[in-house]
């Protein structure tokens, strides 16, 4: 007779469950199999006061934390919708972001503006090489660095064109960046582009900005925010270039620091 009707209170119990979504306990749950249990104890042998006690308080206990969770969820959502309306003052404003991902754009008139990309060796560079990759990680243009020095910071005024000189199609791009010091080691260099919010969005609760070559960064990854300064490159590539490089190397040194 005590198994079936446990039997019985197990059956009614995890049909209850059953109808929740996630299989998850709430304390509805934890409630109800309190009322079960009352249902069917054996009134010969109810349960103790301080079983009872104990049960109430593991109640009680589950209540907080899930009001509690339910709290620091809003208060998180809350927080994510301040960055958001935050970040929207960065619309129109020029960036400096960490990074090194850039972007063409071409207006009407042929006009290509592209994302400006620098850098600043950790070390002095003897060799090196900056690739510019498109979305398939195909390279589009190449160039040597030739020698740089530590404590300078220098551009790299792409044109938007491959080494043949035809421009290659409007998009964001990703620049690789190889250096190498008198020892032949690898340099690492501390990489950032600037460029033109033009909106904000947000995914996952992480605030992104999205810049006029099209890329998207992270809000936390901004590290200066100005005025804007449009730099244009047609598609002669002579306007724009103001790195004083030689012909055919669109490096330059900018002599400031990130």
């Amino acid at each position: 007779m005590a198994s079936a009707a446990i039997t019985q209170a197990n059956n009614e119990f995890n049909a209850a469950v059953a109808k929740q979504t996630g299989g998850d306990l709430d304390k509805n749950s934890f409630l109800l199999l309190l009322v079960t249990q009352f249902k069917y104890q054996d009134p010969l042998n109810p349960m103790e006061d301080k079983e009872f006690i104990s049960q109430m308080s593991q109640f009680s206990s589950l209540e907080q934390l899930m009001n509690l969770n339910t709290s620091m969820e809003g208060l998180t959502a809350a927080t994510n919708n301040s960055q958001l309306i935050n970040a929207t003052s960065y619309i129109g404003k020029s960036v400096t972001v960490a990074g090194y991902a850039v972007g063409k754009t071409t207006d009407a008139a042929g006009n290509a503006t592209i994302t400006r990309f620098r850098y600043a060796p950790a070390d002095n560079v003897v060799s090196g090489t900056i690739e510019v990759l498109d979305a398939n990680n195909n390279r589009v243009y190449y160039e040597d660095t030739g020698a740089k020095a530590t404590g300078t910071t220098y551009e790299f005024n792409w044109d938007g064109k491959n080494n043949l000189g035809i421009p290659v199609a409007d998009g964001v791009y990703t620049v690789n960046l190889t250096l190498k010091n008198a020892k032949g080691e690898a340099v690492l260099a501390d990489q950032v582009v600037d460029a033109k919010v033009t909106g904000v969005v947000t995914d996952n609760g992480v605030v992104y900005l999205g810049l006029e070559g099209g890329q998207l960064v992270a809000l936390a990854d901004v590290r200066q925010v100005m005025e804007p300064k449009v730099v244009a490159n047609n598609d002669t590539g002579a306007a724009g270039d103001t790195s004083g490089g030689t012909a055919g190397d669109a490096s330059g040194d900018t002599g400031t620091t990130p």
